[in-house]
């Protein structure tokens, strides 16, 4: 029979046929120029296959088949030898047997133990009631009065908020909720992708990228000379840095979550409620020009990525709006992508965020705010290609890893213009020295 008579009466494609006659599996001639195969290729090729589906490799069938060949199939010396594979895989296939049976217990207990971690009744967080005195409108800056509220455990799970200037919001299961704010986060014009579809999308080396960034803002953090009473997150992605960062989460810290996609936070609170057992957080679903805080109230404020982000969506630089709820003396840590000013790549990047791709622009902007650089540390470069960062798709991206406190920004300007005075002074009575 033609080969592919041959390939239909197996099974199998023809080039699974020719890679098995290259191998020298299968033994067969031509025959005015086309491969005919006999019943004893067809007895071969059966041999193969059931060879194969006992588990064993082409190169073992591909010797199992050159002793038959040798010595004949049913000879004394062929028996032993074919035997001998037989016995051995029996073997192979029963130490296997007794790994996979030791594996399938375990995994068994594992799934048994994140079952009970899913059916185990879960912890309510709300507005923590000792943070009631944070709150501010955001409209008036005057304090907001509470009503009709429910409290368990010391925190607030539901109440109406309103300001007499008319500003109003609500506390929903926990959650503070600016109505106006709320709506859908998107990228790219899309809705946000879980995280598991930014994982298959992007590459490990770009998420190991971000991680280290994380870890290098979390080391920032440790070394805060105090336990902070109020940690702040700026995230695109709400929660990302907090779900790396909460095993150091001192005890007493609140932390607080913005967004204003209602869904992310509630997936986020459920996450922490389930399986977290820190207790203070203040979810706000609001926008960032519109946080309902008093002002000097955070302790450590932590931009990762979000001063990009922001500015990609709205033009405008993050810091204008948040640096008044840092205390004075506060922390800001974070983590900012960067482009070489001097590359292709920077040129290529809209006009209007040259700013804010722009490491030394970006510092100067931070200075000019009132921060003062502790310390920053470069890392990258990173290549990255996927349908969720399309702005920065093939370009050399680095991260600029930031620590800075918050100074009082009239005493700062003193200490310029008296910095500036001196220098003044100084080039003066230098040139009065001159013989001229």
């Amino acid at each position: 029979m033609r080969i592919g008579e041959f390939a239909r009466k197996h099974g199998i494609t023809q080039d699974t046929i020719r890679h098995y006659l290259e191998m020298g599996l299968l033994v067969t001639e031509k025959n005015g120029g086309h491969l005919r195969f006999t019943e004893d290729d067809s007895k071969d090729m059966e041999m193969i296959i059931e060879l194969k589906q006992l588990d064993f490799s082409l190169a073992e069938i591909r010797k199992i088949l050159g002793f038959q060949r040798l010595s004949g199939p049913k000879t004394y010396e062929y028996r032993n030898h074919y035997l001998s594979f037989l016995e051995d895989k029996n073997r192979q296939i029963a130490k296997e047997l007794r790994k996979y049976t030791k594996m399938s217990s375990y995994l068994n207990n594992k799934i048994k133990a994140f079952k009970m971690d899913e059916a185990k009744t879960a912890k309510r967080l709300g507005f923590p009631m000792p943070s009631i005195g944070l709150l501010r409108c955001p409209d008036c800056n005057g304090p907001l009065n509470l009503s009709d509220g429910t409290i368990e455990k010391n925190m607030i799970t539901a109440a109406n908020v309103n300001c007499k200037c008319g500003y109003s919001a609500v506390i929903q299961n926990g959650i503070y909720v600016d109505e106006k704010a709320v709506r859908k986060r998107t990228i790219n014009g899309k809705p946000m992708p879980s995280k598991k579809e930014y994982l298959e999308a992007a590459s490990p080396n770009y998420i190991n990228f971000l991680y280290k960034g994380i870890s290098m803002i979390i080391d920032n953090i440790q070394k805060y000379e105090k336990e902070p009473g109020y940690i702040m997150e700026l995230e695109a992605c709400v929660g990302f840095f907090l779900m790396q960062y909460i095993k150091h989460l001192p005890k007493n810290s609140t932390y607080i979550l913005i967004d204003y996609d209602k869904d992310r936070i509630i997936d986020l609170k459920r996450n922490l409620e389930v399986y977290h057992e820190h207790k203070n957080f203040i979810f706000l679903c609001c926008d960032y020009d519109r946080l309902p805080l008093a002002n000097s109230c955070i302790d450590i404020m932590i931009d990762f990525w979000m001063t990009n982000s922001f500015a990609r969506s709205n033009n405008q630089l993050i810091f204008d709006i948040v640096l008044p709820f840092l205390k004075e003396g506060g922390l800001l840590t974070g983590a900012f992508p960067f482009l070489n000013s001097k590359s292709k790549d920077f040129i290529s990047i809209e006009p209007e965020l040259k700013d804010y791709f722009n490491k030394d622009r970006m510092i100067g902007k931070l200075e000019a705010s009132g921060i003062a650089e502790i310390d920053s540390t470069d890392i990258g470069p990173v290549f990255e290609n996927n349908q969720y960062n399309l702005y920065i798709k093939d370009k050399e991206l680095y991260q600029e890893i930031y620590k800075g406190q918050k100074r009082d920004v009239l005493a700062s300007k003193s200490i310029d213009i008296r910095s500036k005075l001196k220098k003044t002074q100084a080039f003066k009575a230098a040139c009065g020295r001159k013989t001229i």
